[in-house]
């Protein structure tokens, strides 16, 4: 009798796709607008539409290679299936090479400025690590989301600097704005998300979080560092967590609640971008 060999196992979406849907969004959007900013600019470096690519691929790349990787610690501190370890080690690895492929590409391209976003991403990834050792709760805590918010946003800076080559005040004023916007998305949408008790106990950090963001944003502004219009979706955002924070507020269609937080990102990544647009 011959016993048939265990089939070898290449993929699994729960050691390789990141479960936060939402996120997805928070890299592409501010991607998005700093590529349409980039190649408004004068500022042009060689091959620009070759360096945006490959800040495209490097980006997912580093952001999926965060999945297998708290994946892989988890495992070893035995929270998961010893056989899935060489699975999640071997797409960890796999997206770092696309990552540092891409990086080495667009070195080459002339665009060492990258390297300066080096250090927040060479502080977050660790930091990412260290809560999944913790366990699932130290992964989904605020601080930990408002971290991944704040680094996906460095696509905004990666990608004017692919068309630029150059690490100037537009390619940080941007990485802060949707750092910011993507920021206010995470207390709205813990807010709503949040129970009747877990309501109560959030809407402080929700209230002072918009307003916090609008303040720096209007400051600013009001010293021409960033054009006005680029605080108009922050007056937006606040009055929308202000309506969140008065009364749970249940969210009825996910699927539904998804699209339009999707919307919302790419509309204010577009009257940002736009803002920037109209002072050249």
């Amino acid at each position: 009798m011959t016993v048939a060999a265990p089939r070898r196992v290449y993929y699994r979406k729960s050691l390789v796709v990141p479960t936060e849907h939402g996120a997805w969004s928070w890299l592409l959007v501010p991607w998005l607008v700093g590529a349409v900013v980039g190649l408004a600019t004068p500022l042009s470096a060689p091959l620009p539409i070759l360096a945006l690519l490959l800040t495209l691929v490097g980006g997912l790349s580093a952001y999926m290679m965060r999945q297998p990787a708290t994946a892989w610690v988890r495992i070893r501190r035995g929270r998961g299936r010893k056989a899935d370890q060489p699975l999640a080690l071997g797409w960890m690895l796999g997206f770092g090479l696309v990552a540092l492929l891409c990086l080495l590409g667009l070195l080459l391209l002339g665009r060492s400025a990258l390297l300066g976003l080096a250090l927040p991403f060479a502080v977050i990834l660790p930091a990412y690590l260290v809560a999944a050792r913790r366990g699932r709760a130290a992964m989904r805590s605020l601080w930990m989301e408002l971290a991944g918010a704040v680094g996906l946003a460095l696509t905004a800076a990666a990608a004017y600097i692919a068309v630029t080559g150059q690490l100037t005040t537009t390619a940080l004023a941007l990485w802060a704005l949707l750092a910011l916007q993507n920021a206010t998305g995470v207390f709205y949408v813990r807010q709503r998300l949040a129970g009747p008790q877990e309501h109560d106990a959030n809407r402080s950090l929700t209230l002072w979080g918009h307003v916090a963001a609008f303040a720096a944003v209007a400051a600013a502004g009001a010293l021409a560092w960033i054009p006005w219009l680029a605080a108009l979706p922050f007056a937006g955002f606040l009055v929308r967590g202000l309506w969140a924070v008065r009364q749970p507020r249940p969210v009825a269609n996910m699927k539904r609640f998804g699209f339009t937080e999707v919307g919302v990102e790419l509309l204010g990544g577009a009257l940002i971008a736009l803002g920037y647009l109209l002072l050249l």
